[in-house]
């Protein structure tokens, strides 16, 4: 079982188990009552879990801790900073920051409370404003909450609604144990309780325990890749395949082909054709509207973006990213401010001004090794080095939706490096990638930004 190690933490924090299939998970429960089953292995387990679903509700967490939930790579909904405008005292007074004395914890509250006010101001809204959403000449600064959310910690409090199969439950508790945050733990004791089965809620604990995954060897190891990334080169190719359209050529083939790939392969190298052919089948195959053939050509990025950008960055559940600790991330290292927050030189001033204080607390917090603390003061505006490997198909997915003008700003622009970099790699296969108007109707419907034909211009494509 999961014990809390401090009680101080805010009791705001709730679980609420919405569904689950209450009958399997009794019969799977009266299963494990018997002696003979009680040795099953983790493998076992997960196989019976497959049929068992269920929902929860995580409220009143820490953005710190639903960026840890968000990553279990399952179906979630989480309450968006970039449409709820946060009040004040909407921030998370943590154990780690309670068991610090009332010293420390006042220093934290004050610093949340000066950056809530600070992104209270920057996004007033005018006077007579009776609209449903507020556009950028609504508000006083010309400052949107999207943008005004930069200022913000993750300690400010979310909303998240989580839905999984219960095969992944395991994965979920070993991704939270890894976390090792008070607030981590305080989920899975709750989680426990509400899943409710005491033989269950055992193997669960049991399985997740023995995760062997040593993370001061994967820090060591990714501090490597870690390097190659910086503020001014956000966007890095750190390698590929050699020849992307000789996989995609060949997985096209496969499909169609009698031979096998290497004698097809063979036969394009007698010819001294491998690259012309390559490129003519996917080319032709792209062109039937077939994209699983380019599944086979993989990239692998380095990027650097806001905790703001990454929020985005996750909700498309790639499966192979790998991000810097948020306690490691220095406390000295650079932020993101957007251009319309710039553009008021007083409030830029404030802005920068808290950014420094906020930094130099979490430096005094390093100093007596209480890095965990200071991470709940790490603010959107922040920089975060992510290393992300995806297949084509995938990031054709992305990029329809993240090279809209609708995007949020940070992300389009990452996408539109990301995507110059790729074209330079194989053109026949990220020439025609662009965002959802440059293959049919904008899929914005009512939403649409009015510039389609700029749009189609600016990727190439005209229809």
């Amino acid at each position: 079982m999961n014990a809390l190690k401090s009680s101080a933490l805010v009791k705001k924090v709730k679980i609420k188990l919405v569904e689950t299939n209450k009958m399997q998970l009794a019969e799977l429960e009266k299963f494990l009552e018997k002696k003979e089953n009680q040795k099953i292995n983790e493998e076992t387990f997960l196989e019976m879990a497959k049929p068992i679903n269920f929902s929860f509700s995580l409220e009143k967490c820490s953005r710190l801790l639903s960026h840890h939930v968000c990553e279990s790579l399952d179906s979630y909904t989480q309450q968006s900073q970039r449409y709820v405008k946060m009040g004040a005292g909407a921030f998370i007074v943590p154990a780690e920051i309670k068991k610090l004395g009332e010293g420390i914890e006042k220093e934290y509250t004050e610093l949340n409370n000066e950056l809530l006010e600070l992104y209270n101001e920057m996004t007033q809204i005018k006077e007579g404003f009776a609209g449903r959403k507020a556009t950028e000449k609504d508000y006083v600064y010309g400052i949107k909450i999207e943008d005004g959310r930069y200022a913000l910690p993750i300690s400010i409090m979310t909303n998240v609604f989580i839905t999984m199969n219960f095969s992944k439950i395991i994965n979920f508790y070993k991704i939270m144990k890894r976390a090792k945050f008070a607030e981590s733990e305080e989920l899975l004791s709750k989680l426990d309780e509400a899943i409710g089965e005491e033989n269950i809620v055992k193997k669960i604990n049991e399985f997740a325990d023995n995760d062997c995954v040593d993370e001061k060897k994967i820090i060591e190891f990714e501090k490597m890749n870690f390097g190659r990334i910086s503020e001014k080169e956000n966007c890095v190719l750190i390698n590929s395949f050699e020849n992307p359209l000789l996989r995609s050529g060949l997985g096209a083939l496969t499909s169609t082909n009698a031979g096998t790939p290497s004698t097809i392969l063979e036969g394009w190298e007698k010819e001294h054709k491998k690259e012309e052919k390559a490129r003519g089948v996917t080319e032709r195959v792209l062109n039937y509207g077939h994209e699983s053939i380019v599944e086979h050509a993989r990239t692998t990025f380095g990027l650097m973006m806001s905790l703001t950008c990454y929020h985005q960055f996750e909700r498309h559940r790639l499966p192979n990213n790998i991000r810097e600790r948020f306690e490691e991330i220095p406390a000295k290292s650079e932020v993101l401010i957007p251009e319309a927050v710039k553009r008021e030189k007083e409030l830029l001033k404030k802005f920068e001004g808290i950014v420094k204080k906020t930094k130099k607390f979490r430096e005094k917090l390093g100093e007596i090794g209480e890095k965990k603390a200071g991470a709940y003061l790490l603010l959107n505006c922040d920089l975060l080095k992510v290393i992300s490997s995806t297949n084509t198909r995938i990031d054709r997915e992305v990029m329809c939706e993240r090279l809209c003008n609708n995007a949020q700003w940070e992300i389009r622009e990452l996408y539109e490096k990301k995507l110059a970099l790729l074209k330079k790699l194989a053109p026949v296969i990220y020439d025609k990638i662009g965002p959802g108007c440059t293959r049919g109707p904008c899929p914005e419907g009512a939403l649409m930004c009015g510039k389609i034909i700029e749009v189609r211009k600016k990727y190439g494509v005209m229809q």
